[in-house]
């Protein structure tokens, strides 16, 4: 269960952005001059940090927190 704030870098809280936008790790890879490998590692230490399966359920929780802006990326 997450208790507590975490905290995310910037790339991560991007990547994680971009996701919301539904863009998979290819797409934002190429966006963010990132390989798509690098992009999975930032969502998936979002999801564990948050204790969650998807990176849905990911954006949802950081909407949630107020970690995620209404604006576009």
């Amino acid at each position: 269960r997450f208790d507590r704030p975490a905290t995310f870098t910037h790339r991560q809280l991007e990547c994680l952005t971009w996701v919301q936008e539904g863009k998979s790790a290819t797409d934002i890879g190429a966006i963010l001059g990132l390989s798509p490998r690098t992009v999975e590692g930032h969502l998936a230490k979002i999801c564990a940090a948050f204790g969650v399966r998807t990176r849905i359920q990911a954006v949802l929780k950081a909407k949630e927190l107020g970690l995620l802006d209404a604006r576009q990326p």
